[in-house]
């Protein structure tokens, strides 16, 4: 009966096992120093880093009786063992198998090891891991997988992008979405498929300086993904940790902001040399060509699979500027800036061709596969998908002057507040200032007004503080504003609520259109009103104005706002600066005729750039970037797999082990709360949710209301840990069980084995080949039950028994239970390899109609590279490889004693 151990000197050649990897087989230990080791899995050709401080393995020794093979096919029964410079002997008579010449892929038997030690567990535990692995490889081969975990709204368009982007082996795109149709959240539904699906590990995600938090957030709350923040604090920390190691070796997934990049010439190097597998910039089209930041880009592009840019407006910067993010997208394709420009004018003979076909009420698929940027270019815009709200503006103009500083409660544009509460009573109401100074002075003002529960949001408060705020505003019993600074902004969506008061106007008008954002999305049941107050002849009246009848954009979103700053930024902060000069009261001729030029020429410039930004071939774009069929069908899949009950009640029967009782609350509005009671927990060491919640939903509904919740689904990672735990803590691993009222007597062996492929090698072999355990059940003789040898639901029926009842039989022990496995696992074999051909050849069918699909379009598609069909070849060829080579390992038993 083989054992294990944490503790003892380490050697090299010494053979240990991964606890979360069991099926990585035996390895084997060829490095160490004072802070990590390295194991060698040569059965599954990789390799494992760990912290010696937490390393997740265990030293297998094998004891005598147990039965083990060599590298070379040598097998042989344990007589003795004997241990030399800490490396382990088998012998069997004049036969010695050393320690380092065990088979790699030899199954460690340890269920039968604990059976036949006496060890074993409760029966109810390993129906419960049965329960397990079946769920877990139903999941493994389901479509949905990876798809399930955003805390979003099921929205066709992102989750088109989002299945077309990750199906591809080379995913580098151009994501362009107008603003407000979600550009991060697909983006983040791309990573953490590809993340979940283990086709990529390593991602670096790059932004503006001001964006890092929003990012953070989105990241965090939507997709429970937790990205390390890559800045001069996490140098420094990272240099007092491992100072001869490259920082950016320490995580495996970083945000970082522009100036970061542009700051250190350190920094640039070691993310160059840290390696990739996916990088994604948001607000590309600021970044030149002549640039040092797009040298950089250039630089990490040349081992970079994956990379995704964002931007909502990729060509107002100009026409050289958008083909230098293709360049970088693809460098073979879009390589002459000449030969781009000519392509485009053949694109708007093609648009042409596709209205008329459309007009007529005819297929334009064959026309859209030739076109070639629509492989790499995403663009949906507003006009083209449903569920955007109406917006209404209330301009306010006020008198007098602002006081916020010295007097609150005497400011106007609290007073203008103040009146709003009593006028929309009992309505919600977003309130949005510029910095955390101007809030607490508009709540302290407020207060000489009004009684009314008013949440605040600004960056002096921690996540959880703010989290706790923001679902205080969400509760329809809870606040009835929330006031919160320019961060408010940035990452939190607050569409159960539609009036907002702008209580001052930041100077940037992409700024305003995020403001406006928080509130203007898909999913927006109302008219959303815009409540703009302003002084007369202030600053704040030129940005009212010129916002309102300049540019439009209290209205509606508006395309290019980036170049509209460009263009007018100077002007509108002139004549700021000098209206701001003027008395209180006192009208300017001078400074009005400035204003009705500068909305004459803002209208005029927002008019043609429109024009220009919906030219011909957009319409391609837009066709070739949502096609509803596909994503409906995917979410189709996604709704199915959430209508099941089948996870919920699997983590309620799985916490119960654990002494962590749930109680499943539905509250007044709606939600489907379940609260955590870890009082009688009984082991310390159990997963937690990140943050130490405890309160969390299965419903999808209910965690798009409440943020602050936690959406449980296969896809979260608490889910992930809490499954992984029991089974690698050997729960349910071997059990003992008596059945009566059967009509025979006899022995029972039931077993469970699984067929295994390494996880995070970068591949979909386990969505052909999934880790569905094989149960096999066979008699004392070796025969394996028919389906009248026993009463039906006998499991259901099953006693518990003493798990040490068989240990003073030696030929029970010795030879009958031995016999039993080996025939259970000679049927076990036949069934997996059932399963490997079957897996291959599903495998084969998709892989080769794919591929023949893409050297069909190759021919009128420049798009489609012959380096992609190649990849896809290759990866074809080492699918089929894994698949067929997989092995097989016990992973449970249960023996049961049958009476009459």
């Amino acid at each position: 009966m083989s054992e294990v151990s944490r503790r003892g000197s380490l050697f090299k050649g010494q053979r240990w096992v991964s606890e979360t990897e069991p099926e990585l087989g035996l390895g084997i230990l060829f490095s160490f120093d004072a802070r990590t080791l390295t194991l060698l899995f040569p059965g599954s050709d990789c390799s494992r880093k760990y912290s010696r401080a937490a390393a997740p393995i265990k030293r297998i020794r094998f004891q005598p009786g147990d039965r083990i093979s060599g590298e070379d096919g040598t097998r042989i029964t344990v007589e003795k063992v004997e241990e030399t410079a800490g490396i382990l002997t088998y012998f069997q008579g004049e036969k010695r198998l050393f320690e380092h010449e065990l088979s790699s892929v030899l199954s460690v038997d340890m269920p039968f090891s604990k059976l036949l030690s006496g060890l074993s567990g409760a029966s109810g535990k390993f129906d419960l891991r049965y329960r397990i692995r079946s769920a877990q490889g139903a999941y493994q081969k389901s479509p949905a997988r990876g798809f399930l975990g955003g805390q979003v709204d099921l929205i066709p368009h992102q989750f088109y992008i989002a299945g077309e982007v990750s199906s591809r082996y080379f995913p580098r795109v151009l994501l362009s979405d107008e603003t407000g149709l979600g550009k991060t959240i697909e983006a983040g539904l791309i990573l953490h498929r590809l993340l979940v699906t283990f086709q990529i590990s390593r991602v670096l995600i790059i932004v503006p300086d001001a964006l890092v938090h929003q990012w953070f957030i989105e990241l965090y709350r939507k997709f429970s993904l937790i990205f390390r923040i890559f800045d001069q604090a996490y140098l420094t920390e990272a240099a007092a940790a491992e100072p001869d190691m490259n920082p950016f070796l320490l995580d495996q997934q970083g945000i970082c902001a522009e100036s970061f990049i542009s700051d250190s010439d350190h920094a640039k190097k070691a993310l160059i040399s840290a390696g990739w597998d996916m990088v994604v910039m948001d607000e590309a089209h600021h970044m030149a060509e002549d640039s040092p930041l797009y040298q950089f880009m250039a630089g990490l592009d040349t081992e970079t699979r994956g990379m995704m840019l964002l931007t909502a407006t990729p060509e107002q910067m100009g026409l050289e500027n958008h083909f230098a993010q293709l360049k970088l997208l693809d460098p073979c394709r879009y390589h002459d800036f000449s030969a781009f420009v000519a392509e485009l004018e053949g694109h708007k003979a093609v648009a042409q061709q596709v209205r008329e076909k459309l007009d007529r009420g005819e297929s334009a698929a064959s026309l859209l596969d030739a076109f070639g940027p629509g492989r790499v270019i995403f663009r949906n815009r507003r006009r083209s998908i449903k569920g955007f709200p109406e917006r209404e503006v209330s301009l306010i103009p006020l008198e007098g002057r602002s006081r916020l500083e010295d007097d609150p409660a005497g400011d106007p544009n609290v007073a203008c507040l103040a009146q709003l509460c009593r006028r929309l009573k009992p309505e919600k109401i977003l309130v949005i200032c510029r910095s955390r100074q101007t809030v607490a002075a508009v709540l302290q003002g407020l207060e000489a007004h009004i009684r009314v529960d008013a949440a605040r949001f600004d960056e002096s408060m921690d996540l959880l503080a703010r989290d706790r705020q923001a679902a205080w505003f969400a509760d329809p019993e809870g606040a009835r504003l929330l006031v919160c600074s320019e961060i408010g902004s940035e990452g939190r969506n607050f569409q159960f609520v539609h009036h907002l008061f702008l209580y001052d106007l930041p100077v940037n008008p992409e700024r305003l259109e995020q403001r406006i954002g928080r509130l203007d999305r898909i999913g927006q049941k109302e008219k959303i009103v815009i409540h703009v107050p302003y002084i007369r002849n202030t600053a704040h009246e030129i940005l009212a104005l010129w916002y309102d009848q300049g540019i439009g954009l209290f209205k509606e979103n508006v395309n290019g706002l980036h170049a509209v700053f460009n263009r007018f930024k100077s002007r509108v902060v002139q004549l700021m600066a000098q209206a701001d000069k003027q008395p209180v009261g006192v009208i300017d001729s001078e400074i009005e005729q400035k204003m009705t030029r500068l909305i004459r020429d803002t209208s005029a410039f927002v008019t043609q750039m429109t024009r220009t930004l919906n030219q011909g071939r957009h319409i391609l774009l837009e066709l070739n970037s949502f096609k509803p069929e596909s994503a409906h069908a995917l979410i189709q899949m996604i709704q199915q797999t959430e209508k099941s009950h089948e996870l919920h009640n699997l983590m309620e029967d799985l916490l119960d082990v654990y002494g962590i009782e749930t109680d499943r609350i539905t509250e007044v509005s709606g939600n489907s709360v379940v609260s955590f009671i870890p009082d009688r927990m009984t082991d310390e060491n159990f997963p937690t949710l990140s943050g130490g919640g405890k309160f969390v939903t299965f419903d999808r509904a209910t965690a798009i209301a409440r943020d602050d919740l936690d959406f449980l689904t296969w896809d979260h990672p608490f889910v992930r840990q809490v499954m992984e735990y029991f089974i690698t803590q050997g729960e349910g691993e071997s059990a003992v069980a008596r059945l009566s009222g059967t009509g025979r007597q006899g022995l029972v062996l039931e077993t469970l084995f699984l067929l295994d492929l390494p996880d995070g090698d970068g591949s979909l072999a386990d969505s052909f080949l999934a880790t569905v355990p094989i149960r096999v059940v066979v008699d004392h003789h070796g025969r394996p039950l028919a389906s009248d040898d026993l009463p039906a639901n006998w499991e259901s029926s099953l006693m518990s028994d003493d798990p040490g009842w068989f240990l003073a039989l030696p030929q029970l022990v010795g030879e009958i239970l031995p016999e039993m496995l080996e025939k259970s696992q000679n049927l076990a074999e036949k069934t997996a390899q059932i399963h490997r051909l079957e897996g291959a050849a599903e495998m084969e069918n998709v892989l080769t109609r794919e591929k023949d699909r893409l050297v069909t379009l190759s021919k009128i598609n420049p798009g489609i590279s012959a380096k992609e069909i190649e990849a896809l070849i290759k990866e074809q060829a080492h699918l089929r490889i894994r698949i067929l080579n997989a092995g097989l390992r016990l992973d449970g038993v249960r023996l049961i004693r049958i009476f009459e």
